[in-house]
């Protein structure tokens, strides 16, 4: 049984014990996220047992946290904490992350405006307040799920 935003559901219900695909809840993105990222890191477990290593790992959007940590670029922790902001990367850079490279970095470039950045999950709430007192009226989202959709370098 999987607990998200206080909700209980369980995959195997989702994915095959439903009777309909109206039924089933697995597109909805909380329920969809963390079997996404378990499934990944999963396969490339099953593979390593099997003496199979990648060359290279290739990764986009909901793959990026997995395949960071599948790399071992990333611990556990890492993997799933991610801020979304309303800055530009070179803002981002100069006035939020100089310094603490090696703690967190910008996951995604959104648009020229909008940035999302990953780290630890102290590192992150520790930028949140940052903006929250040094640019009030900047925008910025802590995205509350258990597996976030982008990576920490």
């Amino acid at each position: 049984m999987t607990k998200i935003n206080n909700g209980e559901w369980r995959l195997l219900e989702e994915l095959i014990e439903k009777k309909n695909e109206r039924e089933s809840r697995i597109n909805d993105t909380n329920i969809a996220q963390p079997p996404l990222f378990a499934i990944q890191v999963a396969l490339s477990a099953l593979l390593v047992s099997w003496n199979i290593y990648p060359s290279s790992i290739i990764l986009h959007s909901a793959g990026d946290q997995a395949a960071a940590f599948v790399a071992a670029c990333l611990s556990l922790k890492e993997a799933v904490r991610m801020l979304a902001v309303l800055m530009s990367e070179e803002e981002v850079e100069n006035k939020l992350l100089k310094g603490i490279e090696d703690l967190a970095c910008i996951a995604v470039v959104n648009s020229p405006r909008s940035v999302t950045i990953s780290g630890d999950e102290k590192t992150i709430d520790e930028i949140q307040q940052i903006l929250s007192i040094s640019y009030p009226n900047v925008f910025k989202a802590c995205v509350h799920i258990e597996n976030a959709f982008h990576r920490f370098k």
